[in-house]
């Protein structure tokens, strides 16, 4: 015997609870990340802290057993948050700014390759990334996509100017000519008070920057 179909009423009815018990999945979902996400900044408040007045030289940098102390904050709030950009940011940062041996410098390469995919557009990742990769000696595919969009997305960027010059006086007949241009371009349109810097480190690299 086929079974009557259901009445038209009884169908909305069904799609109406199945529409509200979506809702409350995906709310509770959403208040589960958020929840999270609020434990992870808890978590790392000092360490942020820390770093950052290290970042802006209000304190000397973090050593031994402090050092310690912010690695495994930020790694423990990265495992239980590990789209967050920000804690990659910072993981590297510390490896990258305590030395520059090839141990703490891979570290930071790792941080900053997963943040540049979780914020593709960020500039400070990818001038980061290219730097540590400038740092190891690694001038490979992959430091040249860090650069041009470090290049690209950051060149109006007051802060991460001298470190794409840093990286492009070092090696400029690598460069070649277009990107060569586009640093010309960079300082040459540089705010007041950082072109003369960016001048004098193209003076001091022996480079004569081209005219825009």
């Amino acid at each position: 015997m086929i079974a009557p179909a259901p009445s038209p009423q009884k169908l909305s009815r069904v799609t109406l609870w199945a529409g509200l018990l979506g809702l409350v999945v995906a709310g509770a979902a959403s208040l589960w990340f958020v929840l999270l996400a609020a434990w992870s900044d808890a978590g790392t408040l000092s360490a942020r802290y820390a770093i950052n007045e290290w970042r802006t030289g209000k304190r000397p940098p973090l050593y031994g057993a402090d050092w310690e102390r912010a690695r495994d904050d930020l790694q423990a709030a990265l495992a239980t948050t590990p789209g967050n950009a920000a804690l990659h940011e910072e993981l590297a940062f510390i490896h990258a700014a305590r030395s520059r041996s090839t141990d703490d410098m891979q570290q930071a390469v790792l941080h900053y390759r997963a943040a540049t995919a979780l914020r593709p557009t960020f500039p400070y990742s990818w001038t980061h990334l290219a730097l540590a990769k400038h740092y190891l000696g690694q001038h490979d595919d992959e430091f040249w996509a860090a650069y041009d969009h470090a290049l690209g997305l950051g060149h109006s960027e007051a802060a991460l100017q001298p470190a794409i010059a840093e990286i492009a006086f070092a090696i400029w007949k690598k460069l070649g000519p277009q990107r060569q241009q586009a640093i010309g371009s960079m300082v040459a349109t540089a705010k007041d008070g950082s072109r003369k810097p960016l001048q004098d480190m193209a003076q001091r690299a022996g480079v004569q920057l081209p005219t825009p």
